[in-house]
Order: structure tokens, then sequence, then C-alpha cells
């Protein structure tokens, strides 16, 4: 079997994930890009192949929802390449809505992707890493998944979730030398803000474009920790700030997101709620 470095990225087909699986092939590892969008994956599959010389490429469209689909994905890395040593769980959807707003079956489906998505990897690849006594994982959450904000209920409680998920399974691998890290970018550029569906743009002086990070900023972090011992990156001063308020100060962190509910809730057209998928 090879010696090369294997690493599995989910929703590699845009934004995030496809950043950061070109940022690990360009430093050598062999790729195995994953997402449900197959004509995209093949381009990024073929960029990654492009990044280095000795960089190796796998698309495999997955269904991140599905469990047989996620074991399937690692089952084609071990047949491959003989291991895994690292598993980015990126894949996510968000949804924009009050929280008496989100239906039932709205927030599920979220849950299905966000949520099980990342439980659905760990759980396929953690056996093996455990063999192997050595691999990293990544959990991707969000600045947000540490500190709820207005309109975004659905989706912080998928990456708050994740957060949990991520810390119980960081100290229960410490024992067989895995890495866990969790993620939690702030506002990035990625093809969400461009949904058709988002009948609100991030046009506020909280969201506006020009304060999204770029992806390739959140990959090229996460290329670089890998074997390190970083429980946590947590992007930007402002998502530090943040999530240092929340836990401190509270009931200051609660007006500084009810100017930012005041600047949203301006812009929106009487009862809109909006939700928009994927990256």
């Amino acid at each position: 079997m090879s010696h090369q470095k294997v690493a599995i990225v989910t929703g590699a087909s845009s934004g995030i994930g496809m950043e950061t699986a070109l940022a690990l092939a360009a430093r050598g590892y062999a790729v195995l890009p994953a997402a449900r969008r197959a004509e995209k994956l093949a381009r990024v599959a073929q960029r990654c192949r492009d990044a280095h010389p000795d960089a190796r490429a796998e698309p495999v469209p997955t269904d991140v929802t599905s469990e047989s689909d996620v074991n399937d994905l690692v089952a084609a890395a071990v047949e491959k390449f003989g291991r895994v040593d690292v598993m980015v769980n990126n894949a996510g959807a968000g949804q924009f809505a009050r929280v008496h707003e989100i239906a039932d079956a709205d927030l599920r489906a979220l849950f299905d992707v966000n949520f099980f998505g990342v439980f659905y990897g760990c759980k396929a690849v953690a056996p093996l890493m455990i063999r192997q006594k050595t691999g990293h994982i990544f959990n991707v959450s969000s600045v947000i998944g540490k500190r709820g904000v207005p309109f975004h209920g659905a989706y912080c409680s998928t990456k708050f979730a994740v957060c949990g998920l991520t810390d119980s399974l960081r100290v229960e691998m410490k024992p067989y030398g895995v890495r866990v890290t969790l993620v939690c970018p702030g506002l990035t550029v990625s093809e969400f803000y461009n949904q058709p569906a988002l009948s609100v743009r991030p046009t506020s002086r909280y969201a506006a474009e020009d304060k999204r990070m770029p992806a390739d900023i959140v990959a090229r972090k996460i290329a670089a920790t890998v074997g390190k011992c970083r429980p946590e990156l947590v992007f930007t001063r402002g998502g530090r700030f943040l999530t240092r308020l929340s836990a401190l100060w509270p009931s200051a962190a609660d007006r500084l997101m009810k100017a930012y509910h005041d600047d949203l809730a301006r812009q929106m057209r009487p009862g809109s709620a909006a939700d928009a998928c994927s990256e």
C-alpha cells in the first residue's frame, strides 16, 4: 500500500471544502473530495491533481445525510490508498428564519446535513484511525455554533451540536493518538449567499461582502494544523471577541445581537423567511 498521506473532505464541491481539498493536495496528499454535485466534484479533483506533482485525487459523489454513503466513502479511501490520515467533515447547509417560523421538517433536514453528516463521518473514520493509532479529524462548525444569533436559530442549533460532539470525541480519541479539531469560521465567502431563495441579502454592516473572509484562509489554516494539538480554530478577532463576550457578559452580547437583528429586520419583506443550501 502507498505511504502517501490520505485526506477525505466532504462538502468539497465549493467554498471551504473545495479550498481545503486544494490546500491538502498542494501539500502532496492523496485527496478524496466528496459532495453530491458530481460534475463540480470532478473539476475540483482535477484541480487537486494539478496542484502538486505527487497529488492524487479520487472524487466520490456522496450524500452525507446517508450513513451508508459516508461508510462507502471511507471504504473507498481504504480500498484505494489503504488508510485515512485526515477527515474534514465540512458539508453544510443553512436556513434564514426566526425560530418560531422554522418548520419541523426543515429543521430536521438541516440536522441531517449539518450534524448527522458530521456524526457519520466521525463514526466511520474513528475505528480506522484507532487501529492506525494516528489521524486527524476536523469538524467544521461556526462562530455562531458558539453564540446563537437572530434569524439563524436553526443553523446555530446544528452547529452548537457539532461543537458538543467534537469536544466529546476529542477527549475520547486522545488515548489512541488521534487529533480532533473544531473549526469555527466567521462569515466566509461561499455559494450560500448566492442562493436565489434568500429574500434577505447579507448587505448589513455586519454581513457585508467585504467583511467575509476568503474560504482559502480557512482551508490553509486547516491544512497547516494537521498533526498539531489544536482543539479549536476560531477565525478573526471579531469571532474571538464574540465568543468570549458571550461567555463572560451574555447580556452585552445580547445587546450587540439586537443591533444585528434590527439591521436585518429593516431589510426584510413583511413575513419573509428563506432557506438556502449547501456548500
